[in-house]
């Protein structure tokens, strides 16, 4: 059976794909058309880049167009039917980061409330009775209290309209009375990787890093090499903040959604020491060779009655206001989260810090990437395995015979094929139940296969894993007859 993911392209979505599928899991992901891309060419990016930075080749995802903010995803019939035949789990990891709306019938209430909403009422139509809710640690609001796992309404206010709306998508899950188990992931601030730096969205920290890496770099250099760039800021360096890198809350999800007795819990993930902001300042001087701050305290008011310093300065420290305006009801406070079913089930995985190595891999890969506005490239696949075989329902003759094809790397997808005496009588996405062979092999070789039949006499049965040793030869050569077969290689167009 398979597993749907939502949120797939986002930051933590594309690393929970990379480590499902590097552990084995069966895999479907919802992804939406966007204005360049469709969503087998979206996903097949993000693929190649696992590929190319893992220096291995991975199976893929069956991939559904949809939108979860859509009443029932906006699957078409046919996704709809192979949703319920072939998925038994979700995790539901999509949401936006937008912190205010005008009203609740936009941002960030649509997907953050209307499409958990829609994900509830997809899983009840279907049948998906293991259900995966990524939250965040944020529905406590403003508490100053530790926070519990296992609590969620005390009563709290909130920041923002953000925190309201995975607060009430919350309460909304743990209302589910059709499931057999509903386990929620509460992660802190998600960062980019402490590993590589990489990232694929620019909020929170990277809002700062990004201003400071286009303002201070211009500033003349003073003869001991240093730029001095004064600038007073609304803060005094004890502020703490709750920020995990992306691939440890990947690790942390993927290895309690694999333990079965980690079902039906709450799961903080937040770090073991906070950074605090003075850290951020001292770190972000060492990198840009820069001094100047001033750490003025909550109670600084930048207006014209406390302006001094040159024109430069006054805008510097504007633009800095401006952007930090959003993120203001953090720096003055940021809770304490309990994390004692975390560390049960997950606590020999430990959180990497954010220390000035990492803030300054976070500034050049931002610098390396323009801050977002760098673009992928262009995919390495010309063709798709899915262009070769022509979707039907899998025949039910009394003696067909039932194979997986696992098309790995580039352009590669997964099916199930009937073959007969006759040749091919049926295929259908994704893989089979276990128990069934499999042949796994690149997508070059599928396409070889067709040119070049006879070269593949040898070596076929080294692709074909769940037959025996003493089957394997005689399974092969049957099956490499049907798949050669110029008649049953069709193009899906």
């Amino acid at each position: 059976m398979y597993t749907l993911l939502t949120g797939a392209t986002g930051l933590v979505g594309r690393y929970v794909v990379r480590d499902l599928l590097l552990n084995g899991h069966n895999l479907a992901v919802v992804v939406r058309p966007s204005k360049k891309c469709g969503p087998r060419e979206r996903m097949e990016q993000i693929l190649q880049h696992w590929e190319e930075e893992l220096g291995r080749s991975l199976p893929r995802p069956v991939v559904l167009s949809g939108d979860i903010a859509e009443p029932g995803f906006d699957l078409s019939d046919d996704d709809r039917q192979w949703v319920h035949d072939n998925v038994d789990s979700i995790i539901h990891s999509a949401a936006i980061l937008e912190f205010y709306g005008a009203d609740r019938t936009g941002e960030p209430w649509r997907t953050n409330l209307g499409g958990t909403r829609n994900m509830i009422e997809l899983c009840r139509d279907l049948k998906i009775h293991d259900i995966h809710y990524v939250s965040t640690c944020y529905v406590a609001g403003l508490q100053t209290e530790r926070v519990m796992e296992d609590s969620l309404d005390a009563g709290q206010s909130f920041r923002n309209d953000y925190e309201e709306s995975k607060f009430l998508a919350e309460s909304e899950v743990r209302a589910i009375d059709f499931a057999d188990h509903v386990t929620v992931y509460r992660p802190a601030v998600i960062s980019g990787d402490s590993v590589t730096g990489y990232t694929n969205t620019y909020h929170g920290i990277y809002l700062y890093l990004r201003l400071m890496a286009l303002m201070i770099p211009p500033q003349p250099v003073g003869p001991n090499g240093w730029r001095h760039v004064p600038v007073r800021l609304r803060m005094d360096g004890s502020e703490c903040r709750n920020i995990i890198p992306v691939e440890w809350v990947s690790a942390i999800t993927v290895r309690l959604f694999e333990t079965q007795e980690a079902r039906g819990g709450t799961y903080h993930m937040a770090p073991d020491k906070k950074m605090t902001s003075g850290d951020m300042i001292e770190w972000c001087e060492d990198y840009f060779q820069a001094t100047g701050a001033q750490l003025c305290g909550h109670d600084f008011v930048h207006d014209e009655a406390t302006r001094e310093g040159d024109e430069d300065q006054w805008m510097f420290e504007r633009l800095l206001m401006e952007n930090m305006g959003t993120y203001e009801p953090y720096e003055r406070t940021d809770n304490t989260f309990d994390m004692t079913n975390t560390k049960r089930f997950a606590g020999d995985i430990v959180c990497p810090e954010i220390d000035k190595t990492v803030i300054h891999r976070y500034i050049d890969f931002g610098n390396e990437d323009r801050w977002g506005k760098g673009r992928p490239g262009p995919l390495s696949n010309s063709e798709w395995a899915a262009d070769f075989f022509a979707s039907s329902p899998v025949g039910n003759s009394s003696d067909a015979t039932t194979v997986g094809i696992d098309v790995l790397g580039p352009g590669g997808s997964q099916w199930t094929m009937s073959y007969s005496s006759a040749g091919i009588v049926g295929m259908s996405r994704g893989l089979p139940e276990n128990q069934t062979p499999v042949l796994r092999l690149p997508l070059q070789d599928l396409i070889r296969l067709r040119e070049e039949p006879h070269e593949f006499t040898e070596r076929f049965a080294s692709y074909l894993d769940g037959v025996s040793d003493d089957e394997r030869d005689a399974f092969a050569a049957e099956l490499l007859t049907a798949l050669s077969s110029d008649t049953q290689l069709t193009s899906a167009g």
